[in-house]
């Protein structure tokens, strides 16, 4: 029970902010009557929101717990999401989607930090890795929930029915998530803080964390944003289609975060973050070349399969030259670098889709690309860094 609570608050908080944002973009385009620059400005700030409360969720945690803040998180989450649609303001959509987006990310710190109260240690490896899944899960379900519902319901109602389904999780976890014992808790969060600033400096691999996240954030942030508008504007295709490929992108997650590790324990860590940026910037460049129904279908597949599990190598990475607790706050600062370069990315391509005459000539992938090109680059300094660093 324990681990279908985390996964499934980690999903409906994951995936009925950003990736529901992105997936229904039309819709809400439509319903608010935006331009692209300002539905890409919404997107940089649900990102902004994310990348804020990453660093936050590190003090509520030594205020609240891992407990109280797991519970605050998703107890609050189906409000908002109610309160975004009967906003009749596109301002009061994206605040409140923007609260949803940052419960996500403290809800995934507080996972982490509970883990350790409530879950045996002989299974914490094994629900936390399924817990991590949440975000690929959340994309399976908001394609299916597309597919069925989208096209009998309007948006606001459909909105709804995510709220009630993110409800009666949250109404689970209060009634069945184990409460910790207090010792635990202050044995845990009660400790003494890390400057980010001495991290940066003295851990190299910090620095390039950072910055390799927010390349990463570079890559993904336009292409799953505009993935939805650029099926329907582009390609002509409906709300089926739409949620067809999203639900792929989601089991595509799934498999690749099973697979991608093993491919990892054999040829190493940094090889296959190559792999991965290097295969991004093939599909985009499939993208560019031939926009064809099939040839999305293909590079979104290769794009999940590789994208999700990314983070858990960075992090596993990370974790061969820092300790844990320093481990935690590289990756948070690696998701504040993330959020940076998604949100940048996403509002210089939105302006570009409004300069841009037709869509399927919009400079945004191209520039994508080049930014890939720069990702392994990166990749590749980083590799001969790490490699002097362990000699």
């Amino acid at each position: 029970m324990i681990s279908l609570i985390l996964t499934a608050c980690s999903a409906v908080t994951h995936g009925f902010s950003m990736f529901l944002y992105s997936a229904l973009l039309p819709e809400v385009r439509d319903l608010f009557q935006l331009s692209y620059s300002t539905a890409s400005f919404i997107s940089a700030l649900l990102f902004i929101a994310y990348m804020l409360t990453s660093l936050i969720s590190g003090v509520l945690l030594t205020k609240l717990g891992g407990y109280k803040l797991f519970l605050l998180t998703i107890g609050i989450s189906p409000v908002l999401l109610a309160l975004a649609v009967l906003s009749p303001w596109a301002l009061g959509f994206a605040i409140c989607l923007a609260f949803v987006s940052g419960c996500a990310v403290a809800n995934w710190n507080a996972i982490v930090a509970l883990s350790s109260d409530i879950i045996p240690l002989k299974f914490r490896n094994r629900i936390l890795g399924l817990a991590s899944a949440g975000a690929a899960f959340a994309i399976t379900l908001n394609g299916i929930l597309i597919a069925l519902f989208l096209p009998e319901l309007s948006l606001q109602a459909f909105w709804f029915v995510c709220a009630a389904i993110t409800a009666a999780i949250a109404l689970l976890s209060f009634i069945y998530l184990p409460k910790p014992k207090e010792e635990a808790q202050e044995q845990n969060y009660q400790k003494p803080s890390i400057n980010p600033k001495t991290i940066l400096k003295s851990h190299p691999v910090a620095l390039q964390a950072v910055l390799l996240s927010a390349f990463i954030g570079f890559i993904s942030g336009p292409f799953l944003t505009f993935l939805s508008p650029f099926i329907v504007n582009v390609l002509k295709g409906d709300s089926n289609q739409t949620g067809s490929i999203w639900t792929m992108i989601g089991v595509a997650g799934i498999v690749g975060g099973m697979i991608i590790g093993a491919l990892a324990d054999k040829f190493g860590i940094i090889q296959v973050i190559k792999l991965t940026l290097l295969s991004f910037a093939a599909c985009i460049l499939l993208l560019l070349w031939d926009a064809k129904l099939w040839v999305l279908w293909a590079c979104a597949s290769i794009f999940a399969f590789l994208y999700f599990p990314v983070w858990g190598l960075i992090a596993s990475h990370i974790s061969d030259f820092v300790d844990s607790k320093q481990s935690a706050l590289i990756v948070s600062l690696g998701m504040v670098g993330y959020g940076c370069g998604n949100a940048f990315a996403s509002s210089l391509c939105g302006i570009l889709l409004d300069i841009s005459t037709q869509y399927s000539q919009v400079d945004g992938f191209t520039l994508v690309y080049s930014w890939v090109l720069a990702s392994a680059c990166l990749a590749a300094l980083w590799c001969q860094r790490m490699q002097k660093a362990k000699t």
